[in-house]
């Protein structure tokens, strides 16, 4: 055996022998941690080791906001201003879902944090701000099937329109469960509302300095019942609502030892309705809204009261709390236009009146009758997926024939920057 083959033997014997061995070895199969859950649309993944699809979503927005009024300073800081800062709000979306031999169950979350830069500066606005800049449930709810309970929107909301600062309507966040039924484009839906969400004032006692009572508790404590028809064929949609509740109430007595204020409840009910058309004939995307309300001794349910209501125009109305309890008639109704540019811009224009009138006899919330309206218009600026930059631009007006309500007119506008993913 010459030297050249005993090498090249050699080194073939150590070839085959490390490949034996290479194949002997166990190769760990790669592990699918994450895997594409698509039976509740895009985005979504399984939970490790569960059947749940998750999906996680949120926004971040930069806000700021100029204005002017003739109730009180626009900024309650600087009397002079029309500027009243910026804020930065942020938003933590998650849903969970799963199939199950009764339907599907879903979970959805949307928690906020806002910071609160609304008391001038320096160490007095750092401690009030500190404690304005909490973190909070905005809407939280689970749905099984046919019933859904937590808190979002009130069954009877029908939006205020393609804007930001929104027309006068029901905007009302309430903790409630309701049941739903669908068919063939029909919607069917009853629910069951906690009334304390929408400003209730609620039972109450007062004594005085001796311990003598001075005022009574009466509201009835009862949940808003509320009902809704929905129905959707092409680009047609609307959707009716009605309401039953005891929200307002009457106050008798004189406030004082021996005759003492007291409160009694009066029933109240609200119908309004929304017609909404898509007009992808005159560009993709555009959308007219019609919508109108009704109620009978509750002023949340047309926008005189809570979100972006007639009574935070002016505090010479009264306030949210209180205005919501005082026995009335209330209309409102708004237009909203919107239109699409094209992909990255649409511009929207609203407009929108609401009505009061008084029926209260205590002295006083007697006399706070008032009729407002409002337009505006908003542009959207989205220069690539996920960023929108959008100015929203509002004029209101309030008038009134008794000298308990301060006539005038105010406008604002929102500039805001927004992430969202």
């Amino acid at each position: 055996m010459t030297f050249k083959s005993l090498i090249l033997g050699s080194a073939a014997a150590i070839v085959l022998a490390g490949s034996a061995q290479a194949a002997d070895l166990a190769i760990a199969e790669p592990v699918d941690y994450v895997k594409v859950c698509d039976a509740f649309g895009k985005g979504f993944f399984y939970s490790p080791g569960t059947d749940t699809c998750i999906k996680v979503g949120g926004y971040l927005k930069f806000v700021t906001q100029f204005g002017d009024n003739d109730y009180s300073a626009f900024n309650k800081i600087y009397k002079n201003s029309t500027w009243n800062g910026f804020y930065t709000e942020a938003s933590i979306q998650l849903t969970a879902s799963s199939i199950t031999e009764y339907g599907n169950l879903t979970g959805w979350i949307d928690y906020r944090a806002r910071t609160g830069n609304d008391v001038g500066s320096g160490s007095i606005a750092n401690l009030v701000n500190a404690q304005t800049n909490s973190a909070y449930v905005d809407t939280a709810w689970l749905q099984f099937g046919p019933i859904k309970a937590g808190r979002f929107d009130s069954l009877f909301d029908f939006g205020q329109g393609f804007d930001d600062t929104g027309m006068f309507a029901s905007d009302t966040k309430t903790d409630h469960i309701e049941l739903s039924y669908a068919i063939n484009g029909f919607g069917l839906t009853l629910s069951l509302e906690d009334n304390r969400d929408r400003g209730a004032v609620g039972n109450y006692d007062v004594f005085d300095g001796n311990g003598n009572l001075i005022a009574t508790g009466g509201q009835t404590n009862m949940p808003d019942i509320v009902g809704a028809v929905t129905y959707a064929s092409g680009i047609f949609s609307t959707k009716v609502a009605g309401a039953y509740f005891k929200h307002a109430i009457d106050i008798s007595g004189g406030g004082v030892p021996g005759n003492p204020y007291t409160y009694d409840s009066k029933d109240g009910f609200a119908v309004g309705g929304i017609v909404e058309l898509a007009l992808d004939s005159i560009s993709k995307g555009d959308k007219v809204q019609f919508s109108a309300s009704y109620a009978q001794n509750g002023n949340s349910f047309t926008g005189i009261t809570g979100g972006t209501s007639v009574a935070n125009l002016s505090s010479s109305i009264t306030g949210n709390a209180a205005l919501d309890a005082v026995p009335g008639n209330s209309w409102s109704a708004f237009t909203s236009y919107k239109h699409v540019w094209n992909s990255q811009i649409w511009t929207s224009v609203s407009g929108g009146y609401a009505s009061f009138d008084s029926k209260a006899d205590f002295a006083a919330w007697n006399d706070r009758s008032f009729d407002a309206w409002r337009v505006g218009t908003t542009t959207n600026f989205t220069p690539v997926k996920g960023l929108d930059l959008l100015v929203d631009v509002f004029y209101s007006s309030v008038s009134s024939d008794t000298a308990k309500v301060k006539d005038g007119d105010a406008w604002q506008t929102n500039i805001f920057l927004k992430r969202s993913w």
